[in-house]
């Protein structure tokens, strides 16, 4: 029932939405609203998924001190995420998410390479890189 509700919010948002930024142009091949919702609401959760999977693969390969400072910053990354990409309470702008997901997901993935190759920067990892 909760995806359903979040595909008609997202709906509604892309429906209402004066300027709507393609992702990618992955979704400029549909043309009716129901299509490119479900399109929209796919990314967004294949990003969301992604980067749920990258900063776990993290956490694995770091210090205990690191872990926390990532949880910590990673808190605060999800409220500035949210702050910045529901314009109304209760709606989400598919689109930012996605955008935001998919940065913040590179900027972790780097750290990981970082980490992996011997070469783990701690101040990096607890860093606020959307500032």
């Amino acid at each position: 029932m909760k995806h359903i509700f979040r595909i008609f919010t997202i709906g509604a948002i892309l429906l209402f939405s004066p300027q709507i930024a393609i992702a990618e142009g992955e979704c400029d091949k549909y043309k009716t609203s129901y299509d490119r919702t479900y399109c929209f609401a796919k990314l967004f959760i294949e990003s969301d998924n992604e980067l749920n999977t990258v900063y776990k693969d993290l956490r694995k390969v770091i210090k205990t001190h690191a872990r926390e400072q990532l949880t910590l910053v990673q808190r605060e990354w999800m409220e500035y995420r949210d702050d910045i990409c529901q314009p109304v309470a209760g709606t989400i702008n598919v689109d930012c998410n996605y955008r935001l997901n998919r940065d913040r997901t590179e900027y972790l993935r780097d750290r990981l390479r970082e980490c992996r190759a011997g070469t783990c920067r701690d101040d990096k990892i607890g860093q606020k890189s959307w500032e």
